[in-house]
């Protein structure tokens, strides 16, 4: 197998990955986010962005790396079509990244900061806010996942 096959087969994989996680938003995730107390929004925030904030370092990084070399292969293959198409879910994931950086993060600080035994009044609207931006980052998680797939069906491999 050459090497474009496997960048493309890990690429597809992560982008995968990414787009499962926007899809379990849409799923449950976010509709079950809007019917938890105060309290048990407050507490799952704090867990769920401990977590994240540990694996998305990795993750992330390795997803976008992933995508330039799709790119770059595709570009040296003379896949032009394929290699525009994953260009743009390079560019969709970066959109997310700024996304999340000036949006998520000051959520998640803030309720990292929450003490859980008083917790403030606002509660319900920046849980709502955060919701609403998720609800936008499923855009970029999904989008960019669709991108890779089509990018990838598209590829007619050189012999």
């Amino acid at each position: 197998m050459k090497f474009i096959d496997l960048n493309l087969g890990l690429t597809t994989l992560l982008s995968g990955f990414y787009g499962g996680t926007g899809f379990f938003i849409i799923m449950g995730g976010n509709p079950s986010i809007t019917r938890m107390s105060d309290s048990t929004f407050a507490e799952f925030w704090q867990n769920l962005d401990h977590y994240m904030g540990a694996r998305m370092p990795v993750f992330g990084p390795l997803l976008m790396i992933s995508l330039l070399f799709s790119t770059i292969l595709l570009f040296r293959e003379s896949a032009t079509l394929p290699a525009w198409l994953m260009m743009v879910a390079l560019l969709v994931i970066l959109g997310d990244l700024v996304f999340t950086l000036s949006v998520n993060h000051p959520y998640n600080k803030l309720i990292q900061s929450w003490n859980l035994d008083e917790l403030p009044p606002d509660v319900r609207m920046i849980r709502d806010k955060v919701v609403d931006a998720f609800y936008i980052r499923i855009l970029f998680m999904i989008g960019a996942f669709i991108l890779v797939v089509l990018s990838v069906w598209l590829r007619k491999p050189s012999a």
